[in-house]
């Protein structure tokens, strides 16, 4: 395959080019190479694909300082048909108009996308649930069957486009005689009107419903991601889908457990004497309290970790992160005389060599400073 030439030469401008040099090369070459002014060139219309794409990164200062950097592979996902900025038309738009090429056939209009919310708790999102809400979309009048006329009467052919529901509009562009295709106004594309309007929608042949819809929420979803429902949204017109429902998906603040991605934390409290002699204590995990044995000497800020026992990826169930659980240790802000003597006596008792064993954080930065 050969390779791309280069933006700034297929334009003909330098790479200081100005933003303004940038767009006059643009119209230039737009006005010599489109093929309309070129019937007889089979290549024309490639090369005139070419000069857009090349106007539509370099007009644009992110994708143009990206492709500086990187070269094509920078903006791999932009020019012509690739997921950047657009298509050929709006860019030409800008200069010559819409539907340069002559408009492309309209047909009915599919519904618009609904939009909701719901908010899980932790362990609801976990697991998964089945959500009935209740939302409130654009459905097709029943009594016209989406017709917007009152029956029995029928719509009629559009008396302005014919029933094809375009009109060809003609107009002198600096490329020449440019013949375009537009919705009808009169019909607004529909190509029929209502002479005898439904008295439920009123002619437009929908009317808004609120309806229950069922909402099966996968397991692993967190906040700020969407659901998509297909064919729960708006109806469109008549012959054409409905569009999607989404759902926005709000967790609620667990009193136990933080989310970190597919990771949990939880933090469990320790007295002093459960630190030193070791103690059995009970963790908060998604699937109720475990057991967990501690050895005696626990260190303030220690871990333990429990594999597999975190949030479930979305679409894969069987991958899940893992729970950490840290432990705190609290020390007695005050002592009774009785207690405070006990203490002084098992300090007295225990051997300074007995400290020096740390290996928790504060063991390693004492062992970095002494360079031990």
């Amino acid at each position: 395959m050969a390779a791309k030439p280069d933006y700034y030469d297929v334009l003909g401008v330098p790479r200081d080019a100005s933003d303004e040099d940038i767009k006059r090369a643009f119209r230039g070459l737009a006005r010599q190479l489109h093929p309309d002014v070129n019937p007889d060139d089979p290549e024309a219309g490639e090369r005139f694909r070419l000069v857009a794409e090349a106007y539509e990164v370099l007009s644009v200062r992110e994708t143009r300082v990206q492709y500086d950097r990187f070269g094509h592979a920078g903006v791999s996902g932009a020019g012509m048909g690739g997921q950047g900025f657009g298509n050929l038309d709006d860019i030409l738009g800008m200069f010559f108009g819409d539907g340069l090429f002559g408009g492309r056939a309209r047909g009915p209009m599919a519904g618009a996308d609904a939009a909701t919310a719901t908010t899980l708790t932790l362990r609801e999102a976990a697991a998964g649930v089945q959500r009935d809400l209740d939302v409130e979309v654009v459905v097709h009048c029943e009594r016209c069957a989406g017709s917007g006329a009152e029956p029995p009467t029928r719509p009629i052919p559009c008396p302005t486009c014919g029933g094809a529901g375009e009109v060809r509009q003609v107009s002198n562009t600096p490329l020449g005689q440019i013949v375009r295709q537009l919705p009808c106004s009169a019909c607004r594309g529909r190509g029929a009107t209502v002479e005898t309007p439904c008295v439920d929608c009123g002619g437009q042949g929908r009317r808004p419903e609120r309806r229950t819809v069922s909402v099966g929420i996968p397991a692993g979803v967190d906040s700020g991601q969407r659901v998509r429902v297909v064919g729960q949204g708006h109806a469109g017109d008549p012959g054409a889908p409905p569009g999607d429902l989404y759902v926005g998906i709000q967790i609620e603040e667990d009193p136990a457990l933080v989310r970190d991605g597919l990771d949990l934390h939880v933090l469990v409290d320790l007295t002093a004497t459960q630190a030193m002699l070791g103690a059995t204590v009970h963790v908060p995990t998604l699937d109720g309290m475990e057991t967990i044995v501690l050895q005696s000497g626990t260190q303030p800020g220690e871990r333990r970790t429990l594999r597999g026992q975190g949030m479930p990826m979305v679409g894969n169930e069987g991958r899940r992160g893992d729970l950490h659980v840290t432990f705190a240790v609290h020390i007695p802000r005050k002592l009774e005389p009785t207690a405070r003597q006990l203490v002084e006596e098992l300090d007295r008792q225990i051997p300074q060599e007995a400290y020096k064993a740390d290996t928790g954080l504060f063991g390693r930065i004492r062992r970095g400073f002494s360079g031990g």
